[in-house]
């Protein structure tokens, strides 16, 4: 938690409050307080002090950084005010607490509740935000007496009847005592004799008792008690005897409720008591997350990012602040020139330079370059994001200021004796992690003696290793970086044409004063203008030049620097253009390459499966070839053997053979092999010839035999010859069959067309059956009709159109509806059961198995009390009945998928349709849930609060 400010009059407390004073940290602190919602945050955050532990600074920076990426999402934590003042101390004490300091509490267990569920509701967050998600793990809702409080107290500090219902019963009667007193006045009332005694014709109630304004001068004409008299003494305010009865009715029943009401308080203070340490712990994370959230909203204002701290090393930066800007220029809404503020090595190889002189022209930004860097060092030692857009700095323990007149009457310090006291102080204190920051350092004094006793003091300061930035006009302090690597320059810059400054801020060079061009600009005197460059000498007028012409030659740099990095950006915008579109055309020649690939791929898959298809046509082919080959085989076997047996001395050879040959085993021989493919051509054998050439009738075979000869008798030209006729015969065949494919695709198209025409035309018949015959023409306005469209019977209201289309009303509804559509009531009605087209059959029967299928959700009434948030409401107010059930539909499922445990539906009163409708609706949903109307607090019954189950 934030320091308060302690009592402690030690020199280094005296000099870090003169530097916030100095600063202007109060006014960081105000802007910050108002960015928090609580009123005990806002007092915590006005007495911010900036040296905060490194635990308390990390955990901030952290906090802060999660909820800035929440609130970037656009469902960030949402926080209700409360008074932390009103119950703490009571709450201690463990005394009766008012309805207000109960309120206040249960305002607190809401909010507690709300934020648990916002993490709880999401997952994600529990990993992504584990800071804030930790840190609501600490929170303790007491869910019970959340329920009681927000039964019990309400927003004006009342105590609800519905607290028990001993204080309902009890104010119940004390209202029936009143209206029964009000009743029996106005009867008095109506007596003209005591209308004739009263000063107006009224019953008064004064001082809780109920009264009669009567004329002073004729009070006796009323019998009652005198209860007062008004300041001109012209009317007396007497009670009628006849009211006792009542009024002693009324102050039971006041009686009651005050005792009842006591007896609430005491029980609700002592449950409150007994968990009243998580209480108070719980208002303590709230206040947490209230500082949190004041902090992220004061980094969205000045565009903040998170400073990273260095070590305090020989080689390391002191500080480095790119765009750098003052924050209370962002925070009220002033322009402000940000600027590159950096004391670190010029090179790697070098130490880091721990004194920085700025210089420059009067009114040039000097000062302010100088407390922006105070301010951004105290932020960060507040945990508090500072705007630049990269920071990095020391962890300073010390920030001390010398700025301003230290001129003090009282204590006999001028101007000059005021500043060496302050120097004195700071020297005494100074260290290796102290910045220290001299506005116009050693002036009111001699100019010798001022740069001498500056110097002496910032090599003083240097040997410490403390870190000083150091405004100055004086020359001889702005040459001290030349050859020394303690030391750097800087300047502000100054448009020397237009004499004005441009609050630039330029690094490594020194700068002018611009003090004669200055005068020159706001019209002194050119006499003096002269006399004035006369007399600085021209050394010093050298000097002066040789300054100005380097920063004409600095301009000159940065704007072609400028230019170049304008040439860059452009360049490596193109370049990113043209890998960006590398990219896209790379994605789209692989896209074309995939898609070329599986069209070949398809058309190999189509090519094999033709090939297949052409394979077994081959092989049944082949078979009966083989079969007619064997036939015409045996009767030349036959026909060989007759001949053989009158030339067996003339060839043994063809004996033998002749000999072996069977005719039940030549089948055998000749059984076809099955074709795998291409390659089996030349495994095809056919029977080796046992006889000559011209016993076999080769001519009298089909054609297609003589491509099945022995490949072993064929050369490799005439296999090569017979595999590409294959080919060829495989390809025509192929053909034939796709031109067969586009043949049949038309026929199925065809068939399709026909088919829809006949539909169309059982379509029509259906209808005429159904209209059993009726023209449009049957129908006049007037029949009482029936339509399975609507559950009652409705009016014909005009004739058919000409698409005969009918208005009919059904209910409240007028509607055109087709004539075929239409029953006449008074007609027999079992003769529709035998309709194979009757709708209204249909219609009934899916509407009664629909209805067996429903499981009916119940009202709960215990259902535990619901705080109504964004991301749980819905609401139906404005919208028609069928607008309402729809939003509702699209509404509960996107909030069950997003397990949104319990569900706030705001419906309204009004004629009460919606609300009926609504639940009517839950009833009959098809998720399993439980819902109840809204209770005191929640919204009555213009609300209805759902709860899902799992």
């Amino acid at each position: 938690m934030e320091h308060e400010n302690n009592i402690d009059n030690s020199p280094k407390t005296f000099l870090r409050n003169d530097a916030l004073m100095r600063l202007e940290w109060n006014k960081i602190t105000s802007y910050l307080a108002g960015f928090s919602i609580f009123p005990h945050s806002k007092k915590l955050l006005s007495n911010l002090e900036p040296w905060l532990d490194f635990e308390e600074r990390d955990f901030y920076f952290t906090s802060t950084s999660e909820m800035l990426d929440l609130n970037t999402l656009g469902n960030g934590i949402s926080l209700e005010t409360f008074d932390f003042s009103l119950f703490e101390n009571l709450l201690r004490r463990g005394a009766i607490l008012s309805p207000q300091a109960l309120f206040q509490i249960l305002i607190t267990l809401k909010l507690c509740h709300s934020i648990q569920n916002y993490f709880k509701n999401e997952k994600a967050r529990t990993i992504k935000y584990p800071t804030l998600f930790q840190l609501a793990c600490e929170l303790k809702p007491q869910m019970d007496l959340l329920a009681k409080l927000n039964k019990s107290v309400d927003i004006n500090g009342a105590i609800l009847s519905s607290a028990s219902p001993e204080l309902y019963s009890a104010r119940s009667r004390l209202e029936n005592a009143k209206r029964k007193i009000v009743e029996h006045l106005e009867e008095i009332l109506k007596k003209q004799d005591v209308r004739n005694s009263l000063q107006d014709n009224v019953w008064m109630l004064r001082e809780g008792r109920y009264v009669l304004p009567v004329r002073s001068d004729r009070k006796t004409g009323i019998d009652g008690i005198p209860r007062g008299v008004s300041q001109s003494g012209s009317t007396v305010f007497i009670e009628p005897h006849a009211l006792a009865m009542q009024h002693s009715n009324l102050e039971k029943a006041q009686s009651d409720v005050e005792i009842e009401e006591n007896r609430i308080l005491r029980e609700l203070s002592k449950e409150c008591y007994l968990v009243h340490e998580d209480i108070l712990n719980s208002s303590e994370v709230l206040t947490k997350f209230d500082i949190i959230s004041a902090r992220t909203k004061f980094a969205g204002a000045i565009e903040g990012i998170r400073p990273r701290f260095l070590e305090p090393k020989e080689h390391n930066a002191r500080f480095s602040l790119i765009n750098a800007k003052h924050p209370l220029f962002l925070l009220e809404k002033k322009s402000c020139v940000a600027n590159d503020l950096q004391l670190m090595p010029q090179r790697h190889d070098e130490r880091s330079p721990k004194i920085w002189v700025l210089s420059g022209p009067n009114a040039g930004g000097k000062t302010v370059a100088m407390k922006t860097v105070g301010v951004t060092a105290l932020m960060a030692k507040a945990g508090l994001f500072v705007s630049c857009e990269k920071a990095e700095i020391l962890d300073y323990e010390n920030i001390f200021v010398e700025l301003g007149d230290r001129q003090n009457r009282e204590e006999d310090l001028s101007t000059f004796s005021g500043h060496l006291s302050q120097l004195k102080k700071i020297a005494e204190e100074a260290n290796e992690l102290t910045l220290i920051l001299l506005d116009e350092g050693f002036v009111g004094t001699d100019p010798a003696i001022g740069v001498a006793m500056a110097r002496a003091t910032l090599e003083y300061f240097s040997n410490k290793k403390a870190t000083v930035i150091i405004t100055t006009h004086f020359s001889n302090l702005k040459t001290l970086a030349d050859g020394d690597h303690r030391f750097f320059n800087g300047s502000m810059e100054f448009e020397p044409h237009k004499l004005l400054p441009t609050y630039k801020l330029l690094n490594g060079i020194p700068g002018q004063s611009y003090a004669i061009e200055l005068a020159e600009r706001m019209g002194l005197n050119n006499e003096i203008i002269q006399k004035a460059r006369g007399y600085y000498g021209n050394e010093s007028q050298r000097m002066e030049n040789i300054l100005k012409d380097l920063q004409l030659k600095r301009i000159e740099v940065t704007e072609e620097l400028k230019q170049q990095s304008n040439l860059t950006k452009k360049l490596e915008h193109e370049l990113k253009s043209l890998h960006h579109e590398k990219e896209k055309l790379s994605e789209l020649r692989n896209s074309l390459v995939e898609n070329y690939r599986n069209k070949l791929q398809k058309r190999l898959n189509a090519f094999e499966n033709r090939l297949e298809i052409r394979e077994r046509q081959f092989e049944k082919q082949k078979e009966s070839i083989l079969r007619d080959l064997n036939d015409q085989s045996i009767t030349n076997q036959i026909t060989s053997n007759l001949e053989i047996s009158t030339l067996e001395n003339q060839n043994k050879e063809t004996d033998k053979k002749i000999e072996k040959i069977d005719i039940s085993n030549s089948k055998n021989q000749l059984k076809p092999k099955k074709l795998l493919g291409l390659d089996a051509l030349s495994e095809l054998k056919l029977p080796k010839k046992q006889y000559s050439e011209s016993t076999i009738d080769y001519d009298s075979l089909d054609e297609k035999a003589a491509k099945f000869r022995a490949p072993k008798h064929m050369s490799s030209r005439a296999l090569l010859d017979e595999a590409r006729m294959s080919l060829n015969a495989m390809k025509n065949s192929f053909d034939d069959i796709e031109e067969n494919l586009h043949d049949d695709l038309d026929t199925l198209q065809e068939l399709e067309k026909s088919t829809k025409e006949k539909a169309k035309s059982a379509k029509q018949t259906a209808i005429e059956t159904i209209a059993q015959g009726r023209p449009p023409e049957y129908w006049k306005p007037g029949m009482i009709v029936k339509s399975a469209k609507f559950r009652e019977k409705g009016n014909v209201l005009k004739s058919a159109d000409s698409k005969g289309n009918i208005e009919c009303q059904f209910g409240i509804m007028k509607v055109k509806i087709s004539y075929h559509e239409l029953i006449p009531v008074n007609e027999n009605q079992n003769s529709l059961k035998n309709e194979s087209f009757s709708k209204t059959k249909l219609f009934s029967k899916q509407k009664q198995n629909s209805k067996t299928k429903k499981i009916q959700n119940l009202q709960d009434s215990e259902i535990p009390p619901t705080l109504q948030h964004s991301g749980n409401t819905i609401n139906l107010r404005g919208n028609t009945v069928d607008e309402s059930l729809d939003k509702l539909d699209i509404e509960l499922d996107k909030m069950n998928r997003m397990h949104v445990d319990r569900v706030v539906i705001i419906h309204g009163h009004g004629m009460g349709k919606i609300k009926e409708s609504v639940r009517k609706h839950l009833e009959e949903s098809s998720y399993k849930l439980r819902f109840r109307s809204g209770r005191q607090g929640e919204g009555g019954d213009g609300v209805t609060i759902v709860a899902f189950d799992d």
